[in-house]
């Protein structure tokens, strides 16, 4: 009974992507199984047979970029197709599904799919900017804002916490590159008389004489906002934003108090800890696409300057349907048979016609989440 779990584990772990094809001039979709010598496409009928029978791509974002940028030079008339990229698991249904849509689609709808086909130019740019970062990570040098020996772990251990105990709950590569644990860890605290385990989201900060010490970001039970944070008095709409969306959307200046210096900053909330956390506005970086969408410069200006802006996913492309909360690391570990549950306790349609959904997209700390539904 363990040795078939094992078996059905690894056959799991060994799906990937693959592709759909649309013929512009007969408006069929196909799986793809590869290109002949000569440049042909080479397909085969969304049927439920071996794995085998279509192409099988790596899920990771850099070698999807040099694969797909390969096999379309290989092509003969490649602007003759639009192609999908959907998960082998889904791949059959999901081909049925949007042969279903575009067989119905008018004109105006099928121009909308090119939203969510694979651009073979922002390929070709995500495959020049992964050479150019590369390129930079070799000429700057080590890729981490802390060294492990660098960890003052004295002061670690009167926490409760250790290398090896950080390492198993998989927080030890955000710290050292000087982000908080992603989520909360148990940490011991001392009080003399009394010990006490509380949960908390760890960093890593430098102190005065070159040591980097553990900073422990305790759970609050509400934001403190009527206070001064850093200079900045909070209104009544910065107030609410900060409560309802956990971003208070616009950028204000905040002084440094060790040198006075004003800096340009957004403001956001840690949804964790209820922390108010501050970030420079120059130092945001957005990017390319998240979750499969391509941003705009409105998008990008607008998360910029601290503001939301809103996302449509269609469900036609099923890997991109979430309804929770996760970090851009989180998101690609979601399965959509989430989002079909909920619609269908609604009782919505969801495959034969187009449905899309918009999320609210902002900025928590370093990271660009989900929330809810807009209505």
């Amino acid at each position: 009974m363990e040795k078939k779990k094992t078996h059905d584990t690894e056959a799991i772990q060994k799906v990937g992507d693959t592709l759909l094809v649309l013929h512009h001039k007969n408006n069929t979709i196909r799986l793809v199984n590869g290109v002949n010598p000569q440049g042909q496409l080479k397909e085969v009928l969304p049927q439920h047979k071996g794995s085998d029978e279509v192409l099988h791509i790596e899920a990771n974002d850099e070698s999807f970029a040099q694969f797909f940028s390969d096999f379309y030079n290989q092509l003969k008339n490649p602007s003759d197709f639009s192609f999908f990229k959907v998960t082998e698991y889904d791949a059959v249904e999901t081909a049925k599904e949007l042969q279903a849509y575009v067989t119905n689609a008018s004109k105006d709808e099928k121009e909308g799919l090119k939203e969510y086909e694979i651009s073979i130019d922002a390929v070709k740019d995500r495959t020049v900017q992964s050479v150019a970062q590369s390129f930079d990570s070799n000429k700057v040098g080590p890729p981490y804002r802390y060294q492990i020996e660098q960890i003052n772990w004295g002061i670690m251990e009167k926490f409760g916490l250790n290398q090896e105990k950080l390492e198993k709950l998989n927080v030890m590569e955000p710290l050292l590159k000087g982000y908080k644990t992603p989520h909360l860890i148990p940490v011991k605290i001392n009080l003399g008389k009394a010990i006490t385990i509380m949960d908390a989201r760890l960093s890593l900060q430098c102190n005065d004489v070159g040591e980097v010490e553990p900073c422990i970001h305790g759970i609050r039970k509400e934001p403190d906002l009527n206070n001064a944070f850093f200079g900045h008095i909070f209104t009544v709409e910065d107030k609410r934003k900060l409560l309802e969306t956990g971003n208070m959307g616009r950028i204000v200046n905040l002084v440094n108090p060790k040198t006075d210096e004003v800096i340009p900053s957004v403001i956001s909330r840690d949804r964790l800890t209820n922390e108010l956390v501050a970030w420079r506005s120059g130092s945001i970086r957005v990017p390319l696409v998240i979750c499969g969408v391509t941003l705009n410069e409105v998008h990008k200006k607008r998360l910029k300057k601290g503001k939301f802006c809103l996302l449509k996913i269609c469900c036609l492309r099923k890997e991109l349907c979430l309804i929770r909360m996760y970090s851009l690391m989180q998101i690609k570990a979601m399965w959509s048979f989430y989002l079909r549950r909920i619609l269908r306790v609604l009782g919505w349609e969801i495959w034969g016609v187009e449905v899309k959904v918009r999320f609210r997209l902002y900025l928590e700390g370093r990271r660009f989440v989900y929330g809810r539904w807009i209505d």
